[in-house]
């Protein structure tokens, strides 16, 4: 036997004070009638009152409350072996809006190109919750897990390199925080039926001076979490200089370091690769890195797809049976048969009736 709503134990309180109120009432109601009352016109007004039934009806309310007060309380009792059905992954999107993503490598450019890639992704997952994880020098939640992807859709239109408060590219910030997502206590959603998976939207640099180590380590993190790690590289091995652009957009020349020469974006296909790895347990993870084309979204879909059929289709959980019902029903019924059931033996008119002596009418 267990309770389900154990933090509810305070309303066993309410057919004690039900009990204290009945005792505090006779009490009071006997006080009252001996001092404001004609003994000889009480003994008239209540001889159709039934002690007996008075104590019956509060018998049965406080028995009544008993029986609802345990029902919300919802006992449990026995567990029963349920099938697990599972209807979707967690999927959390670590999105790249470092400045490197501006680079032009990628028609129109990097930035733009996997935004419209996620957004075609979108249409083709059904059944999932994703949330979306910004990333640069820092990574933050936009929004939590949802099934609503209008939601997405929304904070993608407005994702900005020039709004991050630090630059760069922090990839093992972005794990950290999808990982967190997808294991935080704070969802109470259902998770042992859904498998969980972190999509990194990125061009793979790093700008970690551990030259990815913090980032490797992060996805064996993931490992133990639970946490599959897929991977859409954007970009091209060449590279190309990341751009300065104006507030209109307009190109205003290239990034440049110390000597002068401008900074050149690559893709980064080798560590990504390494982190998909990682994140199987150091299993061969193929099929988890993309890179952009027209039918890149399909294929992640498919990947995703096939991620769901996959996992815990025929896992067994053991749900508590619930009793609070039977419960529930008596302790209506008790509190009916008790508002049914008079105080009164025979109706008050009729006893005074029988107490008044018939006059013979004057001749």
């Amino acid at each position: 036997m267990r309770w389900a709503h154990q933090e509810l134990w305070y309303l066993a309180l309410i057919p004690v004070i039900a009990v204290a109120l009945f005792i505090y009432g006779h009490l009071m109601r006997k006080a009252i009638l001996a001092r404001v009352a004609n003994p000889k016109l009480m003994a008239a007004l209540t001889q159709t009152l039934s002690p007996g039934r008075r104590l019956f009806k509060q018998l049965l309310l406080t028995l009544g409350l008993i029986l609802v007060t345990l029902a919300a309380l919802r006992p449990q009792y026995g567990r029963r072996p349920e099938p697990l059905r599972q209807t979707g992954i967690d999927l959390a999107v670590a999105f790249d809006i470092s400045k490197s993503m501006l680079a032009r490598d990628v028609y129109p450019a990097r930035l733009d190109a996997a935004r419209q890639a996620l957004l075609d992704l979108l249409d083709g997952l059904h059944g999932h919750r994703m949330a979306l994880v910004p990333f640069a020098g820092i990574a933050f939640t936009q929004t939590p897990l949802t099934a609503d992807k209008s939601a997405i859709r929304l904070y993608m239109k407005d994702l900005d390199p020039k709004e991050m408060p630090v630059g760069g590219t922090h990839l093992a910030a972005a794990i950290r925080e999808g990982v967190e997502l997808l294991t935080g206590r704070e969802d109470r959603g259902e998770r042992a039926g859904r498998s969980r998976a972190l999509l990194l939207i990125t061009d793979g640099e790093d700008v970690a001076e551990d030259a990815g180590e913090a980032a490797k380590e992060a996805a064996k993190a993931a490992a133990e979490a639970g946490v599959q790690i897929y991977a859409l590289g954007v970009g091209t091995r060449l590279g190309e200089p990341i751009p300065i652009l104006n507030h209109d957009g307009s190109h205003a020349g290239y990034q440049k370091d110390k000597e002068g020469k401008p900074i050149y974006s690559k893709l980064n296909l080798d560590l990504l690769g390494e982190l998909t790895r990682l994140s199987a347990g150091g299993a061969a993870a193929e099929g988890r890195v993309f890179t952009l084309d027209e039918d890149t979204p399909t294929a992640l879909a498919e990947a995703f797809g096939a991620l769901q059929k996959s996992t815990l289709e025929g896992a067994i959980r053991h749900r508590h049976s619930e009793k609070f019902q039977y419960a529930l029903i008596l302790g209506l019924l008790l509190l009916a048969l008790e508002a049914w059931i008079s105080e009164r033996a025979q109706p008050l008119k009729a006893a005074l009736r029988a107490r008044t002596p018939n006059k013979e009418p004057r001749s």
